[in-house]
């Protein structure tokens, strides 16, 4: 496997294709009172297996300074993609995309795109790598933590008023360098 750099020319808007399926959330809860507030997620299962799908794009304008790469089987074939921006205020490195073809999944492909994050950061002198995800992608959610990603926050408000609701809450894993 190899790392192949993604020409912001060649690759602006390039589709990402999301596909997953997951049995199980994160429920949310707040308590909001004079004597203390807290944020509480407890692993739950729907009842179902539901399948989540979208699409998002390397290179978008929210990311100005994004750098993307593929990472890259022995045939030249793309097996998965990952992006990443600086927030050079706060020094840090965050991950904006990280994709598996669904065909490569369980292969070694994520952890060897996550850990060239890891490496850039750290050679680049980040003192932490972010990144966000939501509480319904369970799949992610326990890749990360199995690759040294704790979880540091989240935003109910992030997506729409309705968040909690609508079971689409923001939130934010970190890996500490």
């Amino acid at each position: 496997m190899e790392i192949k750099y993604l020409d912001k020319d060649s690759y602006d808007y390039f589709p990402l294709h999301y596909v997953y399926e997951t049995d199980e959330h994160y429920e949310v809860s707040l308590k909001d009172g004079k004597d203390g507030m807290s944020y509480t997620l407890t692993r739950k299962p729907y009842g179902r297996v539901l399948k989540k799908e979208n699409t998002d794009t390397l290179y978008q304008d929210t990311f100005p300074n994004a750098e993307a790469y593929a990472a890259v089987d022995e045939n030249g074939n793309e097996c998965g993609y990952v992006e990443f921006d600086t927030e050079e205020w706060n020094n840090r490195l965050r991950m904006t995309q990280l994709l598996v073809k669904p065909e490569y999944r369980g292969c070694g492909v994520g952890k060897f795109l996550v850990d060239y994050v890891k490496n850039v950061a750290k050679e680049r002198e980040y003192c932490i790598i972010v990144l966000e995800t939501q509480n319904y992608n369970v799949p992610a959610i326990d890749f990360y933590r199995s690759q040294g990603f704790t979880f540091c926050g989240g935003n109910v408000y992030f997506y729409s008023n309705e968040d909690i609701d609508d079971d689409e809450v923001m939130l934010e894993m970190a890996f500490l360098l």
